[in-house]
This record gives structure tokens, C-alpha cells and sequence, in this order.
């Protein structure tokens, strides 16, 4: 009997992660949407002179680098513990491109391997080191950009 619930816990788990809607992060009309969230930019940047700020349920910087490569800072909260993620981003090649981020939610830190590979519908493969695998959609005619987020948790 207890056989039998755990495969069908099991099966019910794996149906949920096959048909859980892909997560979208892009950069659209000056405001970066995440996973249903927009954050806005600041008329004055924030003050800022370098970079690129965005605002919201979430703080967003970033900062162009050479050869098309950013390095973006994000701040938010996730179950009330504060998360901090920082993404190395590009520079992107003839057929992808890729990012290494480092979250820290909480007290726990996890690294994610991000990429995107430019034929068809653009869409981002996340592997992180717990274990956590997610695909993220970029819309046609949107911008791709860093995702320092803690994106499906």
C-alpha cells in the first residue's frame, strides 16, 4: 500500500514538472518582465551615471561590459528570506549565449548554468547545482537579458 502511494505521489510529481508553463524574463518597451512580475526604470537611473536600473517586486542593475558581455545584481525576497543573485552574462557567440549566476536565497548559495541557443523560439536551459533544471521563454521581438532571479522556486 505505502508502495503504491509513493509511485503515485511519484508520477503526480512528474506530471507537475512536465506541465508547469515555461517562466519568461525579458526586456520589453524600457521594463524587464520576470515570470509575470515587471519591474520599471527610473527616469533618472537612480542616480546612477553607469548601468542600467530597474524597480519593483525586485531591484534589477546592469552593466554593459565589452563585446556585447553584462554583468547583472538583482535583490529581492522569496518566502520572506532575502535573496541576492549575481549573473556574468555573454559575451554572446554566432549561435548562443551563456551565463553563469550565483544566488544566495537565505543562507543557502546555488549556482546556475544558463544558456540560450539562437535557432528557434528563443528560450533559456537553467541547470542549477541543487539539482533544479527549468526552461525560461524570451519573446519574439523582446530583448534577452541576465536572469539573477530566483526563477521557479
Amino acid at each position: 500500500m505505502a508502495a503504491t502511494v509513493g509511485l503515485l505521489l511519484a508520477v503526480a510529481a512528474a506530471v507537475v514538472t512536465v506541465t508547469r508553463p515555461p517562466l519568461s524574463v525579458y526586456l520589453e518597451d524600457n521594463a524587464v518582465h520576470v515570470a509575470g512580475l515587471t519591474l520599471s526604470h527610473p527616469m533618472d537611473n537612480g542616480g546612477l551615471t553607469d548601468g542600467h536600473l530597474f524597480t519593483g517586486p525586485a531591484t534589477l542593475l546592469m552593466v554593459d561590459r565589452p563585446h556585447g558581455a553584462v554583468v547583472a545584481s538583482a535583490v529581492t525576497y522569496l518566502k520572506g528570506a532575502r535573496v541576492t543573485g549575481v549573473c556574468d552574462f555573454g559575451p554572446p557567440t554566432t549561435t548562443e549565449v551563456a551565463e553563469h549566476c550565483t544566488l544566495q536565497i537565505g543562507s543557502v548559495s546555488v549556482t546556475c548554468e544558463d544558456a540560450l541557443r539562437f535557432e528557434g523560439q528563443g528560450s533559456w536551459q537553467r541547470s542549477c547545482s541543487d539539482g533544479q533544471r527549468l526552461t525560461v521563454t524570451v519573446p519574439a521581438g523582446a530583448e534577452v537579458i541576465p536572469m539573477p532571479f530566483p526563477l521557479g522556486r
